[in-house]
């Protein structure tokens, strides 16, 4: 049997319906949170029980016609957006669209270089602004309420920003409106004042392990330390449980080795490997790292951008072991030696230097600077900062 809800956040979704009774529901929502907390679904969800045609007999044994088409993300008064290439035609936003069907907390690789458009003023391609005004401005076919969704509200580009601001000051009768963003710097303050701000929290721990087992097929083992490894974060959590996921993860260990080795081959050799999309030698053998390769511009870019993530989950448990000692909880129960070892090399100030300049990087490369540079003097500035720590005599006994 297919899934019968989205999996939103029940605190956020009784907080909406509280809404819906104040009868608040014209102002539009901000869902504001960290990645993979649950604001997408948490608004889908929201969008499907409040056009279900039968909410008294409805459940999960026998959906509403209204549910299904939701569930399908083919219901004629909901309509979900998100950052998309200019190419992306309606058979592509379909195969898209079927992705999240099966995974969702799916987000296309395209999404993290891509801006929410505002689409051409006659014939607005599917994803755009434009399109989503058209959508507005027609009366619902079959449902109370047309309901919109646009994911990443802080890739919208200025053209499009403003094509929408007077649609979010009045919007037409018996609609609800949700902008999704990770957070609010750049986003037009005349749009971030006509909306009713939510704001969404990591997911707990023990949830988030449950959710991956529930949807993901792990065990309770597999799912505990993916869900501590993923900080909150469903879309990490999910992604930790797969095979290519599992080698960034080891690939991070061995360029956190390498840094505090001085290794600075090993270093530029997986700089120049991120560029052309190749997975490590050092995680498998040369002709399973070209099978492996991110094919595309995008994708080579989601690697380097999550291999940033992994890495700084390294510093992050050598911080945490620094500062707690046998307290501590590691985030990689795997690396936990390794991470304890190289604690005792570093500082506190140093160690968040460089979880910042490995975050600043991880947006130099968002932002599309060229992937092979950036990586090169990421890897190149912490070996410095490494070695300067071990020459201030940092090092512990």
């Amino acid at each position: 049997m297919g899934r019968s809800h989205f999996l939103g956040r029940p605190a956020v979704l009784d907080k909406l319906q509280r809404v819906r009774e104040a009868g608040k529901l014209g102002q539009p929502f901000l869902l504001v949170g960290p990645e993979g907390s649950g604001k997408e679904n948490t608004a889908l969800e929201f969008a499907r029980l409040l056009n279900c045609s039968s909410p008294a007999t409805c459940g999960p044994e026998k959906l509403c016609e209204s549910c299904v088409k939701a569930l399908g993300f083919q219901h004629p008064d909901i309509r979900w957006i998100g950052p998309a290439p200019a190419s992306l035609d309606d058979a592509g936003v379909r195969s898209l669209l079927e992705e999240k069907i099966a995974n969702p907390f799916h987000q296309d690789a395209a999404a993290a270089t891509s801006q929410v458009r505002i689409g051409d003023p006659e014939n607005p391609e599917p994803m755009t602004i434009r399109s989503l005004i058209h959508f507005l401005r027609r009366r619902a076919f079959q449902s109370p309420f047309k309901v919109a969704i646009i994911a990443d509200g802080h890739r919208m580009n200025q053209s499009a920003a403003n094509a929408f601001l007077k649609t979010l000051e009045e919007p037409p009768p018996n609609t609800v409106i949700f902008l999704l963003t990770t957070g609010t710097e750049g986003m037009l303050p005349t749009i971030l004042s006509r909306c009713q701000k939510i704001r969404f929290e990591p997911w707990p721990e023990n949830e988030l392990a449950t959710l991956l087992m529930e949807i993901g097929g792990a065990d309770e083992k597999q799912a505990g330390e993916a869900a501590r490894t993923a900080e909150g974060n469903a879309r990490r959590g999910l992604a930790l449980l797969g095979e290519k996921a599992r080698l960034m993860l080891e690939w991070a260990g061995y360029l956190f080795e390498g840094i505090h080795g001085s290794d600075r081959a090993m270093a530029a050799i997986a700089a120049d490997e991120l560029h052309r999309g190749l997975m490590s030698h050092l995680c498998v053998p040369a002709e399973g790292a070209k099978k492996a390769a991110a094919d595309s511009g995008p994708l080579r870019r989601d690697r380097a951008i999550q291999l940033c993530e992994l890495l700084n989950l390294h510093y992050s448990d050598a911080l945490l072991m620094l500062e707690l000692g046998e307290d501590r909880r590691p985030r990689l129960p795997a690396s936990a030696e390794l991470t304890a070892g190289v604690s005792g090399m570093r500082t506190t100030r140093s160690l968040l230097d460089d979880m910042g300049r490995i975050e600043a990087s991880r947006l130099e490369i968002d932002r599309n600077i060229n992937i092979g540079l950036a990586m090169a003097v990421l890897f190149e500035g912490l070996i410095d900062h490494a070695e300067r720590d071990k020459a201030s005599g940092t090092v512990r006994p």
